[in-house]
């Protein structure tokens, strides 16, 4: 998707499948080095302390765990009907609560998972219900979709933003607290492309991202925060 998938060398061949796909940035690493990887010996503050809602903890909770599973990039960038629920594969098509394969995601699929793991909500059925009652609130037309899709629509970075909008807090005032959602826009285009949560390791008063990226390709917790332009950050209420 223009607006979902990362831009690899292999961009070009799956640029007309692009609006049916949800990855999360549509360029590569050319605006320098690798982001940080939070590695053992590098230099965070983990004393930084927070009052976290019992909510902010659970979101925490959901992308830490995602952390430990460290599903891998979806490089196909395909189409996937979700199949999988609670990490099994069922044969059909599972709604709410389903997945793809457990083993690999993108970004959206961090947050998706987040929420869900932590106890929070299930995205595939809160932005389903939402589009369905609320279709002229997201950018449906802009990857030409007639109808809500069960299989894709929580797995847009734009469709996340604009129910994190509806639901969370907006955060502007530049103040990070883990469990923080952020969006950013890759590109320039004013659309967001890619999208993290907010760990619970800082430097400073800048917080690390848990997120899913083609560059280590699997989930990571990485200072990427200021790499591109944050045009969305919220907050569970």
């Amino acid at each position: 998707m223009s607006t979902l998938i990362c831009n690899l060398k292999l961009l070009i061949p799956f640029l007309l499948i692009s609006t049916f796909l949800v990855s999360c940035s549509k360029q590569d690493l050319r605006s320098g080095s690798a982001p940080q990887t939070n590695t053992p010996g590098s230099k965070t503050d983990s004393t930084k302390s927070f009052n976290l809602s019992e909510n902010q903890k659970k979101v925490l909770d959901g992308a830490k765990k995602c952390l430990e599973a460290r599903f891998n990039y979806d490089m196909e960038m395909a189409y996937h009907v979700l199949k999988y629920k609670d990490g099994e594969f069922t044969g059909s098509k599972v709604f709410p609560n389903g997945d793809l394969d457990p083993t690999l995601g993108v970004c959206t699929d961090v947050t998706i998972r987040a929420l869900r793991w932590g106890g929070v909500c299930d995205l595939q059925e809160e932005i389903y219900n939402d589009v369905k009652s609320k279709w002229s609130d997201y950018p449906m037309k802009r990857w030409g979709a007639k109808k809500p899709d069960q299989n894709i629509d929580h797995r847009r970075v734009p469709n996340q933003m604009v129910w994190f909008s509806r639901h969370w807090d907006e955060i502007s005032s530049g103040e990070y607290q883990p469990g923080d959602v952020i969006a950013w826009d890759m590109d320039g285009d004013g659309w967001g492309d890619h999208i993290g949560i907010v760990s619970d390791k800082f430097e400073g008063d800048t917080p690390y991202l848990i997120h899913n990226f083609p560059t280590p390709g699997y989930v990571a917790e990485e200072d990427i925060l200021n790499r591109w332009e944050i045009i969305g950050h919220y907050r569970v209420k």
